[in-house]
């Protein structure tokens, strides 16, 4: 009966429909990567006419998951997803740009004990004028993103 629950409670955290400000997310697991805030801290140095400037390419644009898939056997729960992430400048910002990477993720969560046995984020595709930078913060992308994904799934099995 706990893994029926756990399952229902999985679906209905990826198929609920939520929003948050400033960026478009349609489900609950797009606002859970949203709310990891995985731009917040990045940075791009630009070059223009021989000067170098340093440009917060730090605001959530949108989340896009494209495919999920969801499986429990016994305790074990498995997800995994592929999804498009883009953050762009802000609005003042001198230097205006953005940049959209697409990622891969798997996870695997035991439900008797709401622990994550394992956990990927692998980025396959980068875009967007600040594409390269990405490459330079990939850690940093995949580990907020991991972080956030973790502990949402922790709330999922306090309820």
């Amino acid at each position: 009966m706990r893994n029926w629950l756990g399952l229902c409670a999985v679906g209905a955290l990826v198929l609920q429909p939520l929003t948050f400000p400033q960026a478009q997310a349609a489900n609950a697991l797009e606002r859970a990567i949203g709310d990891a805030q995985p731009c917040r801290s990045l940075k791009a140095k630009v070059s223009s006419f021989g000067i170098t400037v340093q440009v917060g390419v730090d605001k959530l644009d949108s989340v896009k998951i494209e495919n999920l898939q969801v499986s429990v056997n016994g305790d074990v729960a498995e997800a995994r997803a592929r999804g498009t992430l883009a953050c762009k400048t802000s609005d003042e910002a001198l230097v205006k740009g953005g940049f959209s990477a697409t990622a891969e993720v798997h996870l695997q969560v035991d439900l008797a004990t709401c622990k994550t046995a394992e956990s990927s984020i692998e980025i396959v595709k980068t875009g967007g004028r600040f594409g390269d930078v990405v490459k330079g913060l990939q850690t940093e992308i995949t580990d907020a993103l991991r972080r956030s994904l973790e502990k949402n799934l922790v709330k999922l099995c306090e309820r």
